[in-house]
């Protein structure tokens, strides 16, 4: 197998990457609050309170984005947000340039470093290309603890590669342990897509004789307990195992069946270029690295049962990421099926590596899916309550969405004087 030659690396893609993705998602990203779904979680964040939602990495960074020095609260969360997600997308693109290398030449052949100029043309047009998936958006731009969760997973793929490539690779498989590890402190969601990759990789290299996997779960132990220590010293909460473990039986058990919706939703933002370039990547990936291409499948499989187990109970993030994950992996088998098609037109490879890169981005951009319906002005809603709410009066908000914009007011102090009842809403 082919190992990535460092010459060839492009170092200055990914933060190329990430300033684009910003910069994109800062222009197109609301004012204020897009999604009523997401009022609890960025009124958590404002107010740094973990004992509802059990992401605290990603409600410590909106917390800390409240100090920066323009906007409004809402503003200053979602910019928060925008960062995280296009932080993600950076890493994408690097996974993709990872997956661009298994597609190379042997060593033995005559390589000059213009033969790999249109690698990070077709990393750049996959990242991009999930970047551009509203549904991508909608977590980069509306919910923090979404978008968290998405720069969690995208990362472990990252040493799940190396380890791939290379059972004895200790450092890829302890920084696959702890962001494992770290996920039981982040939400609900990332343990069940990272922890059976982490045991089934430790098991197979200690069976072909590496040493990583005996000190891994250390690392897994010392990352969760960092990350509960942390929640607890910065918020108070109390460390609750149950919390964590009770969503996910939830939604494991609430989404067995056929999530076809979700499937349908993961090709309709993808788009049909990016389909039918994703099938035949995972066909020529599959002849390269069998077990890494069915980890990916797997993978994405996985996160498509997330997805509609969010859409059939209607949960907002972090289970929002899941759908977007299974588009970012879906991009790396489009990249992998970019780089094959235009391989095979010789000289001409440069161009016709950028024209499907630019087909790649712009069919999921005309074409999105249901993610192009939104929740119509949510904040009028708010202040339409707000004003119709006696003095020092009980509200009742009856709905879950309303009493998440109602937490959302107090987390900015709007109308102190009043008290959030549960009668109705829980």
């Amino acid at each position: 197998m082919t190992r990535v030659s460092r010459p060839h690396d492009w170092p200055l893609m990914d933060p190329a990457i990430f300033a684009g993705a910003l910069l994109l998602y800062a222009f197109a990203m609301p004012l204020g609050l897009a999604r009523v779904e997401g009022a609890p979680y960025v009124a958590a964040g404002i107010t740094l309170d973990s004992s509802t939602q059990p992401t605290f990495w990603a409600l410590l960074a909106v917390r800390v984005g409240q100090y920066l020095p323009f906007g409004d609260a809402l503003l200053r969360a979602n910019l928060v947000s925008a960062a995280l997600c296009a932080l993600a997308i950076a890493l994408l693109s690097r996974l993709c340039l990872q997956a661009c290398a298994l597609l190379r030449p042997p060593t033995h052949a005559r390589q000059e470093p213009r033969d790999f100029v249109h690698e990070p043309i077709a990393a750049t047009g996959a990242a991009l290309a999930a970047a551009f998936s509203l549904s991508t958006f909608d977590v980069g731009a509306t919910s923090g603890s979404a978008s968290a969760t998405l720069v969690l997973l995208v990362a472990a793929l990252l040493p799940g590669f190396a380890l791939l490539r290379d059972h004895d690779h200790p450092a890829a498989g302890y920084l696959l342990a702890g962001l494992a590890g770290l996920s039981a402190g982040v939400d609900p969601v990332a343990g069940p897509l990272l922890w059976p990759p982490l045991v089934g990789l430790s098991i197979w290299s200690l069976r072909k004789g590496a040493r990583w996997p005996l000190l891994a779960p250390l690392c897994f132990v010392a990352a969760a307990g960092a990350s509960a220590l942390a929640c607890v010293a910065t918020t108070s909460a109390p460390i609750s195992l149950s919390k964590l473990i009770s969503p996910v039986g939830r939604l494991a058990v609430s989404g067995i069946g056929e999530p076809w919706a979700a499937a349908v939703e993961l090709a309709d933002e993808v788009g049909v270029v990016g389909s039918l370039l994703a099938a035949i990547g995972i066909v020529v990936l599959a002849t390269r690295a069998a077990a890494l291409t069915a980890w990916l499948v797997l993978t994405v499989l996985t996160s498509l049962l997330f997805a509609h187990s969010a859409e059939r109970l209607a949960v907002w993030a972090p289970t929002r990421a899941a759908l977007p994950f299974a588009i970012a992996v879906t991009c790396v088998f489009a990249c992998a099926g970019l780089l094959h098609v235009s391989s095979r037109l010789g000289r001409a490879r440069v161009a016709a590596t950028f024209a499907l890169a630019a087909m790649v981005v712009l069919s999921p951009a005309l074409d999105s899916g249901s993610s192009r319906r939104r929740t119509a002005s949510p904040m009028r809603l708010l202040d339409h309550a707000l004003l119709r709410a006696e003095v020092g009066s009980l509200v009742c908000p009856g709905t879950v969405e309303m009493d998440g914009l109602f937490h959302l007011a107090r987390a900015q102090g709007l109308r102190p004087d009043l008290e959030i009842g549960r009668c109705g809403g829980r």
